[in-house]
C-alpha cells in the first residue's frame, strides 16, 4: 500500500509503468490487475503480451496462453512488416514456453516450429526448440542449437545445451570445448562450470572435475548438485573422507527426497568401504524411509546386519528382499549364510535351501555354488562339495575364491599336496596377505614350518597389520622356544575368543563371499566359524 501511495502521490507513473514496478517487486497479482483495465481500454498486441508475460511469471499458464492467442488475433492478417512478423513469432514462442512448463512438450514443438517459420532469425525459438526436440527424443536436435548460436553467437546457453548433447553421446572432449566457450562468454556462469566438471567427470579427469566444481561452490555456495558431484569425484580418487564432508552437506542443503536417498547411498557405500558398518547401515535405514520398496536397500541392510553379527537381523533384510524380488539371487546367497550362522543343523539346511534355490535361478552363479559348497563342508560331505567347488572352477579357472575352498576341502580329505596346489592357483590369480597366510597353515600341516614362515613374512610385507599372520608366526617361535620373537609376534593379534585362519574380505557391498576357518592341529586350537 505505501508503495502504491508512493507511486500515484510522487512519480505519477503511467498504468504501464506502475504494474512494471509492481511486477519488479514480486507483486504479480497487482500488476495483472492493472494491465488487465489497460488491455481492456487498449487492445494491442503488445499489451496483451505484456499482460502474458506478467501472468507466466505468476505461474498462471492458462491464463498467459488466452492472452496469448488474444494477442495473435490483435495482430492483422495484413500485417507483414517485420515488426508484425516478430509480434507474431513472439506469440508462438511464448505459448511454446507455456505449454513447456504444462509438460505438453509435443504442443509446445508445434508452437516453436511456427515461431521460427514466421521470424526465422529467432535464435531464442530454436534454442527453445532444440530443448523440446531433446525432451522428445528427436533427432537433429543440435542442429536447433548451432542454428541459435549462428543467429546469435553470444548464446551461451546454446552452447552449454549443445555441449549437453556432446556429452550423451559420449564425445566428452567436444563437449567440454562447448562449456568452455560457454565460460568464455559468460565468466559467471554456475551451470557451465558444474557442466564441464561433469563432463570432465565422465572423460575420467577427476582432478580436473574438482577443479571446476569447486569454482561452482564458489559462486554458488547453496548449489547441492556441485557438492554432490565433487563428493563423487573424491570418492574415485579414494578421498573418502573429503566425500563424506561433501555429501553430509548436501543433506544439510534443501535438496529433493531423490537426490537425499542417493546421497544417503553413496555415503552409506563410502562407510562400508572405511569398514565403518554401523555408519553404514544407519544411513541404508534412512534410505529406506524414502524409498521403502528398494530391494537393494534391504539387500545392503543385510549385509551390514551380517558384518556387524546380527543375523537374525539379516535374516529378516533377506527375507525382505526376497518379499519385493523373488527372483534377486544374492538375497538368497545372503540369507542361506546368515543360516549358517545360528551354528546348529535346523539352520543350515534352511541355509542349503536357499543356496539350492539361487542355483535353480541361476545354475552358472559362482557365489551360490561356493557357499552351497561351504554348506556341504559343514555337513561333513567332502565329495560333493568338492565336487561345487570344482564346477566353479571349470565355469571360471579364475575365480580364487572356489580354488580357495576346494583347498579347505582337499585339506579335511587329506590330499595336502592337491590343497596346497589350489592355493597356489588361488596365488597366481591374487597375491593376498590372507591366501599367503592360508598356504602357510597348509605348510604346517605337511610339517614344513620354515616355508610357511616365509609366507607369513610375505604376508606381513603386503599387510603390515594382518594380525593373523602374526599370531601364526608367533605360533611357530612358541613351537620352536624363540620366546622374544613370540613377545613381539602376539601382541599385534587382537585378543578376541575366536581365532580365525581363513578370511576373505567382501569385494564391493552387494556380493557375500562365505568363508571356511578349520582346526589347526599341531599348535593351536580353533572353531570352525563362516563369515562375509
Amino acid at each position: 500500500n505505501s508503495l502504491l501511495v508512493f507511486m500515484k502521490c510522487s512519480l505519477e507513473l503511467s498504468s504501464v509503468q506502475q504494474s512494471l514496478v509492481f511486477s519488479f517487486c514480486n507483486h504479480h497479482t497487482e500488476a495483472i490487475k492493472i494491465l488487465f483495465s489497460v488491455t481492456l481500454c487498449k487492445p494491442e498486441p503488445a499489451m496483451y503480451m505484456l499482460l502474458g508475460k506478467t501472468q507466466m511469471k505468476a505461474k498462471k499458464i492458462q491464463n498467459a496462453v488466452i492472452t496469448f492467442k488474444r494477442a495473435l488475433d490483435a495482430i492483422t492478417a495484413t500485417d507483414r512488416t517485420p515488426k508484425g512478423s516478430f509480434l507474431s513469432a513472439e506469440c508462438y514462442y511464448h505459448l511454446g514456453l507455456c505449454y513447456m512448463e504444462e509438460g505438453n512438450l509435443q504442443l509446445a514443438f508445434d508452437f516453436f516450429n511456427k515461431a521460427v517459420k514466421v521470424y526465422p532469425e529467432y535464435a531464442e525459438a530454436f534454442y527453445q526448440r532444440g530443448l523440446c526436440k531433446v525432451k522428445l527424443q528427436k533427432d537433429k536436435c543440435v542442429q536447433d542449437f548451432n542454428r541459435a548460436i549462428t543467429i546469435n553467437p553470444k548464446h551461451y546457453q546454446a552452447y552449454i545445451s549443445r555441449a549437453a548433447f556432446y556429452g550423451m553421446k559420449g564425445r566428452y572432449s567436444k563437449a567440454i570445448l562447448n562449456c568452455s566457450e560457454a565460460i568464455r562468454l559468460f565468466p559467471n556462469s554456475v551451470r557451465a562450470f558444474l557442466c564441464r566438471g561433469v563432463l570432465k567427470f565422465y572423460n575420467k579427469t577427476y582432478k580436473l572435475a574438482i577443479t571446476d566444481l569447486n569454482i561452482a561452490i564458489s559462486m554458488d555456495k547453496a548449489c547441492f548438485l556441485a557438492f554432490y558431484n565433487r563428493a563423487i569425484c573424491y570418492s574415485k580418487i579414494k578421498e573418502f573422507y573429503m566425500a563424506l564432508r561433501d555429501y553430509g552437506i548436501v543433506l544439510l542443503l534443501n535438496v529433493g527426497d531423490d537426490i537425499k536417498a542417493k546421497t544417503l547411498v553413496n555415503r552409506g557405500l563410502i562407510y562400508t568401504e572405511l569398514k565403518m558398518v554401523a555408519n553404514a547401515l544407519e544411513d541404508f535405514r534412512e534410505a529406506m524411509q524414502i524409498n521403502k520398496n528398494d530391494a537393494s536397500l534391504f539387500q545392503a541392510a543385510g549385509i551390514c546386519h551380517h558384518r556387524l553379527g546380527e543375523f537374525e537381523e539379516a535374516v529378516y533384510s533377506f527375507t525382505r528382499v526376497i518379499e519385493l524380488n523373488p527372483f534377486f539371487v544374492d538375497a538368497y546367497v545372503g540369507r542361506g549364510n546368515s543360516y549358517m550362522e545360528y551354528g546348529h543343523e535346523a539352520a543350515e539346511k534352511q541355509a542349503q535351501k536357499d543356496f539350492i534355490k539361487a542355483l535353480h535361478f541361476n545354475p552358472a552363479y559362482p557365489k551360490a555354488r561356493i557357499s552351497f559348497g561351504y554348506n556341504l563342508q559343514a555337513r561333513g560331505k567332502f565329495q560333493k562339495a568338492w565336487n561345487h567347488f570344482t564346477i566353479c572352477v571349470d565355469i571360471d579357472p579364475r575365480n580364487c575364491q572356489a580354488y580357495e575352498g576346494r583347498g579347505i576341502v582337499c585339506l579335511q580329505m587329506g590330499d595336502n599336496f592337491a590343497a596346497i596346489q589350489d592355493l597356489n592357483s588361488a596365488l597366481k590369480i591374487t597375491t593376498s596377505a590372507e591366501f599367503l597366510t592360508n598356504r602357510g597353515v597348509i605348510h604346517e600341516f605337511m610339517g614344513e614350518r620354515h616355508i610357511a614362515m616365509k609366507d607369513y613374512q610375505a604376508a606381513l610385507s603386503i599387510n603390515s597389520k594382518y594380525s593373523l599372520a602374526y599370531f601364526n608366526a608367533g605360533n611357530i617361535y612358541l613351537h620352536h622356544r624363540q620366546f622374544s620373537q613370540v613377545r613381539w609376534s602376539l601382541p599385534h593379534h587382537p585378543h578376541t575368543p575366536k581365532t580365525t585362519i581363513f578370511l576373505s574380505e567382501m569385494d564391493s557391498l552387494l556380493s557375500l563371499h562365505p568363508t571356511l576357518f578349520w582346526p589347526e592341529k599341531d599348535f593351536t586350537s580353533f572353531e570352525r566359524q563362516r563369515g562375509c
